[in-house]
């Protein structure tokens, strides 16, 4: 989502967002406390209360980092703030053990998880954040700095919906409003905020990216991508070219590789994610590689990011190449992933161990035309299933289930990419992800 070609307010961000939400709803707002977070509670309780309609009902949540001592001090001013609204609230304090290194990443995937988990409890429609104008300037700022390649997909900024744990749609409303002006909002109504340090610390990119963009207006390098159209093609590209068969290989037919190279690029980005049980795609160099492989249009091998691309007469095939393939035990009665590309579910009543090298067998699914090399090869990576005790039953092993993850989409799922999402999905023989909860989106 770019840039609004001018800032809104934060009221009519609020309106615009309420009249779009599929009626009747419950909405998450995370409130850190701070003015964002704030303004986003109180504009959408104002808007509520000034159209009274009572189909969309407001529920808070306050994650408690357990990083500075004032935070549950915030959190339980918060929680005065929503009961003076009547908005019921929750407070939740992450009480794991900390990192030593990459804090600010877990603390993320914590917030997110405590977040998911009261969406889940309550039946929310959707959890709604307090990401603004600035946020998105930022990001789009630090992802130019790190690859300043026309068409990074990155460039393209925050979506301004999220798919979280393939479950919970994460909204910005105020992803077009900019802090100062919430901030003036606030003050008006005469509300206060909380500033967390961190947000002045030079150790954090974001913070450095803000203070050296503070006196200066934002202009991206490159014109910002419509990642919305490129995903959209290319998500009709693995609908009409991509094949997956059982155990993780994937086949884009030789007809589909004559296709604009900006799609194919996008498309083999996320294929190569999933074949390769990655959540993040690869590096811009190493995908230039394997394009220059792929648009060479010469029979061969190349290797990159735990993948084996495999160019044929037929296609090109995907598959997880043959090291570092793990291996796990799998308790009776439960369910764990095996190298980010398997979520094993042994229901069986004895343990069974998951690791690679499937045996091909009388009842192998994938079929002839499959090139004999290439399917040896695939083999060696594909999960096999043994029994931990000699003397399991072949029954009890039929109990096991195996279901295809998408490496770069079960976690967080961007707005930009859900048809393509979908379409890798349905090769994969999974269902669909959850339908965004708004109207009229473009």
């Amino acid at each position: 989502m770019a840039p609004h070609s001018s800032p809104l307010a934060p009221i009519e961000a609020a309106r615009n967002f309420l009249e779009r939400i599929q009626k009747p709803a419950l909405l998450l707002v995370a409130v850190s406390g701070g003015s964002d977070s704030t303004g986003l509670l109180l504009a959408l309780h104002e808007v509520l209360l000034a159209s009274g309609r009572d189909d969309v009902q407001l529920h808070a949540v306050t994650i408690d980092h357990a990083l500075r001592p004032e935070a549950a001090d915030e959190a339980q001013a918060v929680q005065s703030l929503c009961r003076g609204l009547n908005i019921p609230h929750d407070i939740l304090r992450w009480n794991d053990e900390k990192p030593k290194t990459g804090i600010s990443a877990a603390a993320r995937l914590a917030r997110y998880r405590l977040i998911g988990e009261v969406a889940s409890k309550i039946g929310a429609t959707a959890i709604v954040v307090g990401h603004t104008l600035d946020d998105q300037r930022e990001t789009i700022a630090m992802r130019s700095q790190r690859s300043a390649q026309a068409g990074t997909p990155g460039l393209s900024g925050m979506a301004d919906a999220v798919l979280y744990n393939a479950r919970h749609w994460v909204l910005r409303p105020f992803l077009g409003v900019r802090r100062e002006d919430i901030r003036d909002d606030l003050a008006a109504k005469g509300q206060g905020w909380f500033d967390d340090p961190s947000n002045e610390d030079d150790t954090y990119e974001r913070v450095r990216v803000r203070k050296l963009s503070r006196d200066d207006e934002f202009r991206p390098c490159e014109p910002l991508l419509d990642r919305i159209e490129l995903a959209s093609r290319a998500a009709a590209f693995v609908h009409s070219g991509a094949q997956a068969y059982p155990g993780g290989l994937i086949k884009l037919s030789a007809d589909c590789l004559g296709d604009d190279p900006a799609v194919i690029r996008y498309a083999l980005a996320a294929l190569a994610c999933v074949a390769g049980g990655r959540a993040y795609p690869l590096a811009a160099q190493s995908m230039d590689r394997v394009m220059a492989f792929v648009t060479a249009k010469e029979p061969g091998r190349l290797t990159a990011g735990r993948v084996i691309f495999d160019r044929r007469k037929d296609g090109l095939y995907l598959m997880r190449e043959n090291r570092d393939v793990p291996t796990i035990t799998v308790a009776p009665g439960e369910t764990a992933r095996w190298d980010e590309r398997f979520e094993i579910v042994n229901r069986s009543k004895l343990p069974v161990t998951v690791s690679g090298g499937a045996v091909a067998d009388a009842e192998d699914a994938t079929p002839a035309a499959v090139p004999a090399g290439v399917l040896k090869r695939a083999k060696f990576s594909q999960p096999r299933v043994t029994p931990e005790s000699a003397g399991q039953e072949e029954a009890d092993v039929g109990s096991i289930t195996m279901r295809p993850l998408l490496a770069p989409y079960d976690l967080f799922l961007p707005r930009f990419d859900l048809d393509l999402a979908n379409a890798i999905a349905l090769s994969l023989g999974r269902g669909v992800y959850p339908k965004l909860p708004l109207q009229s989106l473009s």
